[in-house]
């Protein structure tokens, strides 16, 4: 008779926000030993107690035998840092994303050791299951236009959202629909406009942007994001993420909005897909547990690179109209 394999170890940084509490659960619900906690304080405590894990106030105390993944959940600004050193060390790692606040703060994870083997970026976008349904289609139709809604329910924008230096809203939000749709796409996009506007909370930070690209091949991208006060009746994440994404062909149509997909085609017939509300933490926690294993991550340092370099246009190209408009 064998014995079974022992759990896999997990440690989680910034285990007391929002993201890293989640992450932390999901990882206990999917099975892993959490075993650490890293806060600098002692805000986690009670979440330690609840899973049994260790509160260090630091990465430094982490060590090889305490975790075999680490999920880091920091302001965008710190994780790279965070994450490279980690690496250096060999652990393999999980990160919130996007890899950085732009490409520039990325610089130092690209040099870091292991990035493209042992580093998992946590777009949670692709482990709904309507994700690899969408793309596929996309992959067998010729695109004209993708037009997006992501909207996030926040009752206010304060903290570390609320620091310039974080990117605002397409940065936070927005680049999940930005790494996914141009996961679909070859090439650079082109930004052809943006506007922006931080009227909603009164923050120092853009709250809602719209902005509308062009791939090398012609395919037109429509984003609309924005951090909204009220809660929508139907969305993702435990309801605070209403996502809207369609797709327009030359041959059909597929309309993703929250756990439903439909689908026409060019004669007008149409199916409809609807799964069951998914927890896209504890299916992001089932992966990285893969990927513990070898497998490869589900979103790569590259393929989130190109996300955050497209980020970076449409920050400054929201930036450009708003000096311009001052300058008028």
């Amino acid at each position: 008779m064998t014995s079974a394999a022992p759990a896999p170890r997990v440690a989680v940084v910034g285990a007391a926000g929002w993201a890293g509490s989640r992450h932390a659960r999901a990882f206990a619900a999917a099975g892993a030993h959490v075993t650490a906690l890293v806060e600098q304080d002692d805000r986690a405590y009670p979440l330690a107690q609840e899973l049994g894990a260790v509160l260090v106030p630091s990465t430094k105390a982490l060590r090889p035998e305490h975790a075999e993944l680490v999920a880091v959940a920091l302001p965008i600004t710190i994780q790279p840092a965070i994450c490279a050193d980690l690496l250096n060390r060999g652990f393999r790692v999980l990160t919130e994303k996007p890899v950085a606040a732009d490409a520039e703060g990325a610089a130092v994870l690209a040099a870091a050791s292991g990035v493209t083997e042992r580093l998992m970026i946590g777009y949670t976008l692709h482990q709904h299951p309507a994700a690899s349904l969408v793309s596929q289609w996309v992959g067998n139709n010729e695109i004209i236009a993708v037009s997006v809604r992501s909207v996030a329910h926040k009752q206010n924008v304060n903290s570390w959202r609320a620091d310039p230096k974080e990117g605002g809203v397409a940065v936070v939000n927005g680049i999940h629909a930005i790494e996914l749709v141009s996961s679909w796409f070859d090439g650079d996009p082109k930004v052809l406009a943006t506007s922006s506007s931080s009227s909603l909370y009164g923050s120092t930070v853009p709250e809602h942007v719209v902005t509308d690209l062009e791939f090398p091949a012609g395919a037109l991208f429509h984003l609309q994001t924005y951090w909204s006060p009220w809660q929508e009746p139907q969305g993702l994440n435990q309801g605070d993420w209403s996502l809207t994404i369609d797709v327009l062909a030359r041959d059909g149509r597929i309309l993703w909005s929250n756990d439903t997909v439909h689908v026409w085609n060019r004669d007008g017939n149409h199916d409809t897909t609807s799964f069951a509300p998914s927890d896209l933490f504890l299916r992001q926690a089932e992966s990285a547990l893969k990927f513990c294993t070898g497998e490869p991550p589900a979103v790569t340092f590259t393929q989130a690179l190109r996300a955050t370099a497209i980020a970076d246009e449409v920050v400054a190209a929201a930036a450009s109209r708003a000096k311009d408009a001052v300058a008028h």
